[in-house]
């Protein structure tokens, strides 16, 4: 969810306690969604947690450049609270780093430059994807909670845009039930489509299109929901679920009068 964006006289270090937002650029999860910039990922995790693998979590945000032009950009990594037993890397084309100190910045030099992205796409002119990728390591041995965040930053140091990861982890819990599916019916849709959850409870299912503006959003509790889309333009939509405990997920919806 986007905060309100700060004044620009107050971005002069990172030393800023808020996050920051931008027209022109855009961060969505898994690279599908509304555009998140300039808010917070939040996550709960446990042992045994589905979403860590090895010990390791890891997020994709996809990252957009609508500015008008190529741009160069580098990773800023900040620590809000984060336990000193945690460890964390940043990933960001073309590798992934090992992170020091409270803040960390990728590197920009001769033989690792920036990558830079192309306008109007998340890719870079080497052809990869702009995706900042955050890997961090919790300590199992504790309960603890963690906030970082990540700046875009041009090379001349100018902060662009940021996204928080929001990380609680808590040593036990009674896993909700893992096998859980999504169907829609029919897809193509014309003027109504039914949502059909399987395993999930008092779930969030919403609604965004392409240019992740959410044009639908409602809560289900009986795992159906019938939903009037006539309204609706043609296109491709995506169908994103949110539920307690579990990792959200989405599908492609082709609305088709």
């Amino acid at each position: 969810m986007k905060k309100n964006l700060l004044s620009l006289i107050a971005i002069v270090s990172l030393t800023l306690s808020s996050a920051i937002a931008q027209d022109g650029i855009e961060i969505r999860l898994d690279g599908v969604g509304a555009d998140i910039s300039g808010g917070v990922h939040s996550i709960n995790l446990y042992v045994g947690s589905p979403d860590l693998v090895g010990g390791l979590y890891q997020v994709h945000f996809d990252v957009t450049n609508n500015t008008g032009s190529d741009q160069q950009w580098k990773v800023t990594r900040k620590k809000i609270t984060v336990p000193a037993s945690w460890i964390d890397q940043v990933c960001w084309p073309p590798q992934c780093y090992v992170t020091s100190g409270d803040v960390y910045t990728t590197p920009n030099t001769g033989g690792n430059p920036a990558p830079t992205i192309v306008n109007g796409t998340s890719t870079t002119t080497n052809a990869e994807l702009a995706e900042l990728k955050p890997r961090i390591t919790p300590d199992p041995s504790a309960a603890s909670y963690a906030l970082y965040r990540y700046y875009i930053v041009s090379t001349s140091g100018t902060l662009m845009d940021s996204i928080d990861l929001s990380i609680n982890y808590v040593l036990g819990i009674t896993p909700l039930k893992q096998t859980t599916s999504l169907t829609i019916s029919p897809n193509p849709a014309d003027d109504n489509v039914k949502i059909a959850l399987d395993g999930i409870e008092n779930s969030t299912v919403k609604i965004v299109d392409v240019l992740g503006n959410v044009v639908y959003n409602e809560s289900i509790n009986n795992g159906t929901k019938n939903i009037d889309v006539s309204n609706f333009k043609n296109g491709v939509y995506f169908v994103l679920v949110e539920a307690p405990g579990i990792k959200s997920f989405n599908r492609k919806l082709i609305i088709r009068h």
